[in-house]
């Protein structure tokens, strides 16, 4: 044990004493607040990601204590309206990192107040792809983009052989911007989108096709069904209703993401069971974004002298990094758009069905570019 702690001593270059991380989140954030106003839905315990910033430090621990780095987790939540100040303060009182787990527009808010202050933020639960082409200098994305996880699906849907989709969408915005996402994956790979259809939740008779599952589903031949329903507004009353017996995919059904507390291997029990015990809730996807996004700070605060913010950046995007997430391979972030690589997991309620990159689908450096925008591809907005 002495000689281990002299070695990291030894190896250790000219470290800060403190590395300050901020967490911050948005109070009544509607990705995880589910006010429906009726009985009979089953709503999941509330996510409280800083839980999971928590256990990344945690982890951590033996390694910082070791070579005398204090790691400060600054928790806040804040309202819509007073987001922006809030991150400001964070950024003044000391907070050189901000982890953010805010949906996609509260994300730019704060990007954007933030250009050319002291701080590298990492956001962790954004998937929108148009975070990653704004290219902003000062932020890395340690959760998967939208093309990503749909890449994924989309590899998966190739290794069945099930080329003909009918694609349904709800009316929010987040819907579009997956249906969108799914729609380039599926062309990536020669998957046919027979019909794109939206839902609507209102009973309105002149409008019996965008409410009638049967009639939306029908007149068109498909091997599964789409749903884009990010808000969990209509998707649970798509299976078994479909006018075709076929299966779904998307927001209910075989769904793409991150992590599944019911994935076994690469160590990833250990994680799961942890993170119950800190919290007495299953990991979800948002909370392995969190977790992995701050174990990487710290992880590179270990190898960058002072832990400069522009460093730190540049630290993460250089390929020297390696970060296990106890998904079976080192994680990395990309240098063209700051995203993490990492394996995505398709899964059901209660099941891993597959890992993607799926078998067979290979990239002429890393494996991990199948999914997401690759470079040559990928051109700043």
């Amino acid at each position: 044990m002495r000689l281990l702690f002299a070695l990291l001593l030894v190896a250790a270059p000219s470290l800060a004493d403190e590395v300050r991380i901020g967490h911050l989140s948005l109070k009544q954030d509607p990705r995880y607040v589910q006010d429906w106003g009726y009985a009979r839905l089953i709503t999941p315990p509330p996510v409280v990601t800083a839980d999971a910033a928590r256990m990344a430090v945690s982890d951590l621990q033996f390694t910082t204590e070791a070579v005398g780095l204090t790691v400060t987790l600054d928790a806040q939540a804040a309202n819509a309206a007073d987001l922006v100040a809030t991150a400001q303060a964070m950024v003044a009182g000391g907070d050189s990192y901000l982890v953010l787990d805010l949906p996609g527009a509260q994300v730019k808010q704060v990007a954007d107040a933030l250009q050319g202050q002291p701080v590298l933020m990492v956001n962790a639960t954004a998937p929108d792809d148009s975070l990653r082409t704004a290219c902003y200098p000062d932020m890395v994305h340690s959760g998967p983009s939208d093309r990503q996880q749909m890449d994924a699906m989309a590899q998966y849907l190739r290794a069945m052989n099930w080329e003909k989709v009918l694609l349904l969408t709800g009316d929010q915005p987040e819907d579009a911007q997956l249906a969108d996402a799914f729609a380039l994956s599926a062309e990536r790979l020669r998957i046919s989108v027979e019909d794109r259809r939206a839902f609507t939740l209102a009973a309105d008779p002149e409008n019996r096709e965008g409410n009638n599952i049967r009639l939306l589903t029908g007149d068109v031949d498909y091997d599964l069904v789409f749903v884009a329903d990010t808000r969990g507004e209509f998707g649970r009353y798509i299976p078994y209703a479909t006018q075709l017996p076929r299966p779904v995919i998307g927001s209910v059904g075989l769904t793409a993401g991150s992590w599944h507390w019911a994935y076994e291997r690469d160590g990833a029990t250990q994680v799961s069971s942890r993170f119950d015990k800190l919290t007495g809730r299953k990991m979800q996807p948002e909370d392995w974004d969190v977790w992995i996004g701050v174990k990487s700070l710290v992880t590179a605060a270990l190898k960058v002298p002072q832990a400069d913010p522009v460093k730190m950046r540049e630290f993460l995007t250089s390929g020297d990094l390696k970060l296990d997430g106890s998904k079976g391979v080192t994680l990395n972030y990309r240098a063209w758009d700051g995203q993490m690589r990492q394996p995505i997991l398709l899964g059901t309620e209660d099941a891993v069905i597959a890992v993607a990159p799926v078998a067979g689908f290979t990239h002429q450096t890393n494996d991990l570019d199948t999914l997401g925008t690759d470079e040559a591809e990928f051109h700043c907005s």
